[in-house]
């Protein structure tokens, strides 16, 4: 059969699930194909492929472009079935009661996946197949996938062949699956209930299947920098992070990024890491108020945490990226600039201030409902979360102010000199294009140069930093009503 994934938009980061269910088809005998919804006509193409089966991947507010697009094609090609997986329809599997979807994926979909394809080539029922729901029938999830060794490598040939994303030298590789943490801004916590009793939630490949990937990638593509996208990569005092940072040494030795917490980090840790290659480093602080970071995210890790593990990575000269929430549930504007100069005192080389969104499924969203601060119209809200605040327990002052300090905040970081001009009196003004730009610059120069650092041709470069407007001007202004 003929399977067409539609996505969005191409990021800088490998959509490694779609990735890997293309490569569980293809094993099947299947044939798959990309769509990309913002720069080809894709009802031409369902054309050109005539595929049996569209499957899509959506986070929440990604969703309703799949939903809009879904419901033009199912009047088009009736005979298309139609699939949608991913954290939305796991954590809100309500969307199918008013979608034009034949069925929805819930949780982890590498053997669920390739169950429909089976159940449609032979025309048998798809609506008894655990993880999977129809508007009909709602089945529970099976047992999680307990050995990651015996998934084959994710198809990147998908992606890399049609798109200049097999030419751009970072590539990004996971090693693990889930988080033994439940910090109520992530899914996490609701994915651990989901699969309760139904096997170990934070699995490992083994070092040698890394480290295979790696090496089988860079025999056909360019591969400069590597990021690892686990929730967590680097644990202190672990054997399996021990042999992964000698075999990764010894076999690839490419320069790395990866994550951590705070709470993990002593300098045994960061020496380990230093030796391995690794450049730099992502580890969150979410809210300077302790009350905020302690008792609404449920972080649990102290100023005295957080100052410590970040002066290390600097004395060590490893380079820290630091993600940040701004406008949380009844927080003030000072909240907003105390996470700021957190970020300043901590010397951290680059940082994200994205503003609170309240997901389906999260801690945290459940809180923003109860409280009456979110009405549970996730088609409102915007497919990035460095868009405006959705709460209604701010004003549109309040609003505004915190999209200029999640803007001009990484301003602030960089030039710290310029933070009291920037705090007390830029992010007052109307949020403008002079401020994005500011903003753009800091980032493509701080990430190109610090944090991810490689090379590239002009003329490369050049398309890149067209890319990067694109992408970051579509995740800080309004989508518009048209979703299509």
């Amino acid at each position: 059969m003929k399977i067409l994934f539609i996505v969005k938009t191409i990021d800088f980061i490998d959509p490694q699930g779609i990735m890997l269910l293309s490569a569980l088809a293809k094993e099947k005998g299947h044939n798959t194909f990309l769509g990309i919804l913002s720069r080809e006509d894709i009802l031409q193409k369902i054309v050109d492929i005539r595929p049996e089966v569209i499957a899509y991947s959506a986070g929440t507010g990604e969703h309703k472009y799949y939903l809009k697009l879904n419901k033009i094609i199912k009047e088009k090609f009736p005979e298309i079935f139609t699939i949608m997986g991913g954290p939305h329809p796991t954590f809100y599997p309500e969307c199918i009661d008013k979608s034009s979807l034949d069925a929805i994926c819930i949780g982890e979909g590498d053997e669920a996946f390739i169950d429909v394809l089976s159940a449609i080539e032979k025309g048998k029922d798809i609506s008894n197949i655990e993880n999977i729901h129809t508007k009909d029938k709602k089945n529970p999830v099976r047992s999680l996938y307990s050995n990651l060794d015996e998934l084959p490598f994710p198809d990147r040939d998908l992606f890399y062949k049609t798109t200049e994303m097999g030419k751009f030298p970072i590539k990004s590789f996971m090693a693990s699956r889930g988080c033994p943490y439940s910090c109520t801004y992530c899914f996490n916590h609701a994915f651990r209930e989901l699969y309760k009793g139904k096997g170990k939630p934070v699995r490992r490949k083994s070092v040698k299947s890394v480290i295979e990937e790696i090496l089988s990638v860079q025999e056909k593509y360019e591969i400069q920098f590597i990021k690892f996208y686990d929730d967590i990569l680097a644990y202190s005092k672990d054997e399996w992070f021990e042999e992964f940072c000698r075999l990764y040494k010894q076999k690839v030795n490419i320069p790395f990024h990866c994550a951590t917490r705070p709470n993990l980090v002593d300098e045994e840790l960061v020496k380990l890491l230093k030796s391995t290659g690794c450049v730099s480093i992502n580890m969150s602080i979410e809210a300077a108020n302790p009350h905020f970071r302690n008792q609404v995210l449920k972080r649990n890790i102290s100023n005295e945490e957080i100052e410590n593990a970040f002066s290390v990575f600097y004395k060590y000269n490893i380079k820290t990226f630091s993600n940040n929430i701004l406008g949380l549930p009844y927080s003030k504007i000072e909240d907003d600039i105390s996470t700021v100069d957190m970020n300043i005192k901590c010397k951290i080389t680059f940082a994200e201030f994205p503003i609170c969104h309240p997901y389906p499924g999260t801690e945290l969203g459940k809180y923003c409902e109860e409280k009456g601060i979110f009405n549970k119209d996730y088609d409102s809200l915007h497919m990035s979360y460095q868009h405006r605040s959705p709460l209604s327990c701010f004003s549109d002052k309040e609003k505004n102010i915190q999209q200029n300090i999640s803007q001009l905040g990484l301003v602030a970081l960089w030039f710290p000199c310029a933070r009291n001009i920037i705090m007390k009196y830029l992010i007052n003004f109307p949020n403008n294009f002079v401020f994005f730009t500011a903003y753009l610059f800091a980032k493509i120069y701080l990430v190109k140069t610090k944090i991810y650092p490689f090379k590239l041709k002009f003329a490369d470069f050049f398309e890149l930093f067209k890319k990067s407007i694109s992408v970051d001007k579509f995740k800080h202004t309004k989508e518009g009503d048209k979703l299509l």
